[in-house]
């Protein structure tokens, strides 16, 4: 089953989507692994891509037997997308959640079109 829901570009709107994310995932053991990606992606596409700058994102969710692929739509163009260069250092403010993504993921993966770019994980 897929389902998908598109929020406006405002952090208050992470809560939301990890909620709809736990609906979604049901009482699957990973259930929180889910939340806490989510939270880091649609985080992610509200910094660093003009969605969060009067724009919006869209958090798709399918849902199998054993599996889940969660992935966020955001109106970034992809060319500035690069996989995490290095481990943030202790002075760094930022950085740590692609780690976090990547450490809890079973599969993570980066889309880009002219529509926009789709950060996925799958967990199992």
């Amino acid at each position: 089953m897929e389902w998908n829901q598109t929020y406006p570009g405002r952090a208050s709107m992470v809560p939301a989507a990890r909620a709809f994310v736990r609906a979604m995932v049901g009482e699957s053991p990973r259930r929180e692994d889910a939340e806490l990606i989510t939270a880091e992606l649609v985080a992610n596409s509200l910094r660093h891509t003009p969605s969060g700058d009067g724009g919006e994102v869209t958090v798709i969710v399918k849902v199998a037997p054993g599996r889940a692929r969660i992935a966020v739509h955001d109106s970034g163009d992809g060319r500035q997308w690069r996989p995490v260069p290095r481990i943030p250092g202790d002075e760094d403010d930022h950085g740590r959640g692609l780690l976090v993504v990547y450490a809890l993921a079973d599969k993570v993966g980066h889309d880009a079109d002219a529509g926009g770019q789709t950060m996925w994980v799958e967990l199992t």
